[in-house]
């Protein structure tokens, strides 16, 4: 990795301060990099503009919650019922409003150092007691007629027999006769529907 260009983001994990941390710029480690950081697959979410076409993103493990990850802060304000599960990455990068410019982006270390202090200031550090709330473990695929048809991924020990799997990043799926099962981090998951007041009635 000594010629490889690197880029700053900040890294928050639970019960610790905020740090910089560097990361591969080039497309495939920079991805590799962030799923090991995470400890998985990722999401992110667009937490404020930065200047025109460019944001401050939240990258976050998007199993978290399913995977009992530790509290880490809660979001701002009228959103502190929002809870960040595990280690999380915010990172600059184009926000698409500008379809010609994509990926993310170098913030110089003053740059990281300000939105340090922002974190600290605005994302109250979690105690380590919190509980996902239901909805933080709800996940959701489409009906035949494109409903929302909500489920949990629930722990189970590892089935036998099972089929080759379908990879997904750092995920892999395993579609059996009665049962859909995920696996991540040698840990195994099934699939299972969940019923809300949306659902519709069988």
């Amino acid at each position: 990795m000594s010629n490889q260009q690197m880029m700053r983001a900040i890294l928050i994990e639970p019960g610790k301060d905020p740090s910089i941390i560097k990361l591969p710029a080039a497309h495939g480690p920079h991805d590799e990099a962030i799923k090991d950081t995470l400890e998985g697959n990722y999401g992110a979410v667009e937490f404020f503009q930065i200047q025109p076409g460019i944001s401050l993103f939240i990258l976050v493990n998007d199993l978290a919650a399913a995977l009992g990850m530790k509290p880490n802060r809660r979001f701002p304000g009228a959103d502190s019922d929002q809870i960040i599960w595990g280690k999380a990455i915010f990172i600059a990068a184009y926000n698409g409003d500008d379809e010609t410019k994509e990926g993310t982006l170098d913030m110089s270390e003053e740059t990281c150092l300000m939105f340090i202090e922002q974190i600290k200031l605005n994302f109250p550090m979690c105690d380590g007691t919190e509980e996902p709330r239901p909805e933080d473990t709800l996940y959701y695929d489409e009906d035949e007629e494109g409903n929302p048809a909500p489920y949990r991924w629930i722990e189970i020990s590892k089935p036998s027999g099972l089929p080759k799997p379908l990879e997904a990043g750092r995920v892999k799926f395993y579609r059996m006769p009665a049962q859909e099962v995920m696996e991540i981090n040698d840990r195994y998951f099934k699939k299972v529907a969940v019923y809300t007041s949306d659902s519709k009635l069988n």
